[in-house]
């Protein structure tokens, strides 16, 4: 799901730009090239968070031991190699690549793993997803424009102010075991939870205003966005006290981020498809 959604705003970022820059040959091998860099990044971080993926009971395969880590890592090597040897067809495209694998690395690479505090997780986060928009355009031989900027900015901050908080709260155990430090660690769930609500309501509110401000077409995902806010708070204060000792209750809230960053961004790709980029 996670390699999907980062596929799915590079498609969004080419939606983003005019079809009549569109190349078939170099948008397939642009799709290839960050597919294969959002497999890098993915390994990178399975390698690297063994220890507290087990703790956690997670079902990834390097934690489960159905992928060992040696091997693990060489395929993470020759995946980011390949990346960025394929991106040299499509112009433009490797310095985003790049990029993306640069955030990838401190994200999970120590000696200071972004992921350690949800503060500098949250900064290689909207990182991530922005590179994901950006390459997208690059991949068809343009750039992001005023509609693309503030999209590509409210669904980035919506992984950043959100989705780097919401993510811990099912993990909190065993991201302790594996010495991080973020809000849900360090001040408890009822903290963590209180700052993704006010993550949620500001990308939701300040999503709709930019969009009706700067970019109209962008209500098309605004919109979904705001919704998904809602239900997000929603589900946060009615399942308060029983995620304290329910970590499928936990969960929860992040289910909802996902599905709301998945509906955002599949409306807001149709809206393009049908009426073109603005």
């Amino acid at each position: 799901m996670v390699q999907l959604v980062f596929l799915t705003r590079f498609a969004v970022g080419a939606a983003f730009v005019s079809r009549d820059l569109a190349d078939g040959p170099h948008l397939a091998a642009g799709v290839l090239v960050w597919w294969l860099a959002v497999v890098a990044a993915y390994l990178v971080n399975g390698v690297l968070d063994v220890k507290e993926d087990r703790a956690n009971g997670s079902a990834r395969p390097i934690a489960r031991g159905d992928l060992p880590e040696r091997t693990a890592a060489l395929l993470t090597a020759v995946v980011a190699a390949g990346s960025l040897l394929l991106s040299l067809y499509v112009p433009g495209l490797t310095l985003w690549v790049a990029l993306f694998l640069l955030l990838g690395w401190l994200y999970s690479a120590p000696p200071f793993p972004a992921k350690r505090w949800s503060s500098t997780c949250a900064v290689v986060v909207f990182g991530l997803g922005w590179t994901s928009f950006a390459a997208g355009a690059v991949a068809v031989g343009g750039e992001l424009g005023p509609s693309g900027l503030v999209f590509a900015a409210v669904m980035s901050a919506w992984m950043a102010l959100v989705g780097a908080v919401v993510k811990d709260l099912g993990d909190v155990e065993g991201d302790a075991v594996g010495g991080r430090r973020t809000v849900a660690v360090r001040h408890g769930a009822a903290r963590a939870r209180a700052v993704a609500v006010a993550g949620a309501l500001l990308v939701g509110a300040g999503g709709v205003l930019a969009a009706l401000v700067w970019a109209p077409l962008t209500l098309a995902g605004a919109v979904p966005v705001a919704i998904g806010a809602v239900c997000l708070v929603a589900g946060i204060i009615r399942t308060a006290r029983a995620a304290d000792g329910d970590r499928k209750a936990r969960r929860g809230a992040y289910r909802v981020f996902m599905c709301t960053q998945f509906a955002a961004n599949i409306t807001m790709l149709l809206a393009l498809l049908l009426h073109g980029p603005a």
